[in-house]
């Protein structure tokens, strides 16, 4: 089935079984590499468009930092490059566009698969660095997924019902206290045609 959902917070679970079996992962928009470092992984590689997100990374000798704009993936990375290549709370920061290139190139880059989180439909969010390291304008939120996007795309889908609510404080900011909470998606694409599944539940 290439929709299913679940009503649990645990995304990363999934990701990680997802992951079994790659060597070598691309973390797009890694940010200060806080999720990355709980990705399972031997080999990671995060990517970021802003420098003082990658100098203030944690676990620093948990992944190889590389400075770049997403949009540019192709011209530095072979085909083929990566085993997994995954967008965790990314794929929003672009316009449409943009982001359909950013995917495209990732899927040239991946062996194995393509992993993708973020807000079902669009989650409002402006003038907000959680790092405190001045990438606001990096941080906003400009396009906005749904299911049936991802489907037409080749990727299975995962909705994470009420995912975000009035514990994230990008949430309330935004929305206000008491308002309804919003889900999320956790689309995969599998690159090399395998036909591999999941347990959502994992």
């Amino acid at each position: 089935m290439a929709v299913s959902s679940v009503q649990h917070t645990d995304f990363l679970a999934p990701i990680n079984k997802l992951l079994e079996g790659s060597s070598a992962l691309l973390d797009i928009g890694c940010g200060t590499g806080i999720t990355l470092s709980r990705l399972l992984c031997p080999i990671k590689v995060g990517v970021d468009v802003h420098r003082p997100y990658l100098e203030k990374r944690q676990h620093s000798d948990g992944f190889i930092p590389v400075h770049s704009d997403a949009c540019g993936l192709s011209g530095i990375f072979l085909p083929k490059s990566f085993d997994s290549v995954t967008l965790i709370d990314v794929i929003e920061h672009f316009e449409k566009d943009v982001a359909l290139s950013v995917l495209n190139q990732a899927e040239k880059l991946a062996i194995r698969n393509v992993i993708v989180f973020t807000p079902r439909g669009f989650f409002v969010q402006d003038k907000v660095d959680p790092f405190n390291l001045g990438g606001e304008i990096y941080q906003k939120h400009r396009s906005g997924w749904e299911i049936d996007e991802f489907i037409r795309l080749g990727y299975k889908v995962i909705v994470f019902e009420h995912f975000h609510h009035e514990d994230n404080t990008s949430f309330v900011r935004s929305y206000g206290e008491g308002a309804s909470p919003i889900d999320a998606l956790l689309a995969w694409k599998d690159c090399a045609s395998l036909g591999g599944s999941i347990n959502a539940n994992a």
